[in-house]
């Protein structure tokens, strides 16, 4: 059968799913992304991709995998279609019913599951869903194994054996002991979570209150329309209502997540956004305290403070690409890598757990971290050097175009600066600052980024790089030549 090959992306598969959308949903859609390209995940659609993943598994040597979706408009009916078409290879399915993405990554590992899918369009506005996908040991299928599912789907190479048997499990309980098994609260903590009316506000209440906090709930009904904020904990200005109410409250922290569970975000108690590559740091100093010289992985878009500090703390630090894939990929060849993070705010602990970005279990180990000491929020990342700092930019641009445009800002620059290109390209300007223009894997954008010691030198680059990505109108917005930023542009800040 025919299938659009866009949306087989580097992580995932992820595209437009439903039946039908307002005149004023599609509005609302061509504000942030550009021309509605209709509805990209048919039933059809799903069915085929499951006999795909089906038969990956299959010759693979597995037999049964679990998979569960996030509550979002169509992910009930895209999973069980999905799950058609997974049981026609002959693999059985376990149903997790409504589900994390990391409680599914959680139940591969601990169960000893051949596979397993979330159904979910993570952070994206509702009008997204799609397939997280791994095999045994989590490992992820990503890139080329995904784009070779569009070829296998459209060539119907599919192995066809007697039909799988369907089943459904609860896998909850056994989640939540562990995380709070490994998690133990020293003394009583007050947080805040912004669940975003994301999924996670089914599960993350209840978990910390059993973890013994005393917890107030921001935004915790699961409604996948979002109607407060985007449940996007790595965006400042998707955080604003939980660092109100933690002032408000006298909270010790705040806590967010995005719609699928796979990412966390951190307000101190004053109320101040904590970037995730700060959390990341702290965690590095800790996880290093019992296992010196080991690695810490970090993302192309984090702070050069990683690179100067995580040597301080004992460890070697490790640039890599961005995406959950092919990180947890690299940490399942590298034993030597005891942490990763991302910008973003997916987290990767290693020590006592799967090597999985999850959410929850990362707040988990905040938490037990700042129970362990008197000291506050703020007092445990005050030894952090300040510098100046961009959020991740967005620039509305096609997917067919991206990446071109990535290629010739990295020919541009490599002549006069060093360039790191393993993903997209990082200008590093001096020895104190740098600029990154790459292709998001997850969407139709190019993604920005930019640090340095002042504000000045932030927007000189800033306008380094406006000057070239301005000479292709295909970008759908422009960096703001005057300030650090401003939440100005379609996806936000520019």
């Amino acid at each position: 059968m025919q299938i659009l090959k866009t949306i087989f992306r580097d992580y995932d598969i992820r595209g437009i799913a439903g039946k039908e959308f307002s005149p004023k949903a599609l509005e609302e859609y061509e504000k942030w992304y550009g021309k509605f390209p209709g509805i990209t995940i048919t039933p059809k659609a799903a069915e085929a991709i499951g006999k795909a993943y089906g038969t990956i598994i299959r010759r693979r040597g597995g037999k049964k995998v679990i998979i569960g979706h996030e509550i979002r408009p169509y992910g009930q009916e895209l999973k069980m279609h999905f799950i058609q078409g997974v049981l026609s290879t002959g693999c059985d399915v376990d149903d997790a019913g409504e589900s994390l993405t990391p409680i599914v990554y959680f139940s591969v590992a601990f169960y000893g599951y051949d596979g397993g899918v979330n159904v979910t369009g993570s952070h994206n506005i509702y009008f997204y869903n799609g397939f997280k996908m791994m095999a045994k040991d989590v490992w992820p299928i990503y890139d080329q194994e995904i784009r070779d599912m569009h070829g296998m789907i459209e060539a119907e190479n599919f192995v066809t054996e007697e039909k799988g048997i369907y089943s459904q499990k609860d896998v909850w309980g056994d989640y939540k002991k562990y995380l709070l098994d490994h998690c133990p609260l020293n003394r009583k903590l007050k947080v805040v979570i912004d669940c975003g009316n994301g999924t996670p506000g089914k599960f993350a209440p209840e978990i910390f209150s059993q973890m013994g906090c005393e917890v107030i709930g921001l935004y915790t009904e699961p409604d996948a329309n979002f109607p407060n904020h985007l449940p996007d904990p790595e965006d400042p200005w998707m955080m604003r209502d939980l660092q109100q109410k933690v002032t408000e409250t006298g909270a010790d922290l705040g806590i967010a997540f995005d719609a699928d569970g796979d990412r966390f975000g951190l307000v101190n108690e004053k109320g101040d956004f904590v970037m995730a590559d700060h959390s990341l740091l702290v965690l590095a100093r800790q996880a290093l305290q019992n296992n010196p010289g080991k690695k810490i992985l970090y993302d192309v878009k984090c702070s050069r403070l990683l690179d100067e500090l995580v040597p301080q703390y004992g460890g070697v630090p490790y640039m890599h690409r961005t995406g959950h894939a092919p990180i947890k990929d690299t940490l399942r060849k590298d034993p030597e890598i005891i942490l990763a993070g991302e910008v973003s705010g997916h987290f990767y602990l290693c020590e006592d757990y799967f090597k999985i970005d999850d959410g929850m279990y990362t707040a988990g180990k905040i938490l037990s971290m700042i129970s362990s000491g008197d000291r506050r929020v703020s007092e445990i990342f005050s030894d952090i050097p300040k510098t100046v700092m961009t959020p991740e930019l967005k620039l509305p641009c096609a997917d067919e175009t991206k990446h071109k445009i990535v290629s010739y800002i990295a020919e541009h620059f490599a002549g006069e600066y060093k360039t790191i290109t393993i993903d997209g390209t990082r200008v590093i300007f001096s020895d104190t600052s740098w600029g990154l223009v790459r292709a998001s894997n997850t969407g139709p954008y190019l993604t920005i980024r930019v640090e340095a010691n002042t504000q000045e030198e932030v927007i000189k680059i800033k306008n380094i790089l406006a000057d070239q990505l301005e000479k292709f109108p295909e970008i759908e917005d422009k960096l703001d030549r005057t300030c650090v930023t401003s939440h100005t542009g379609r996806l936000g800040w520019l």
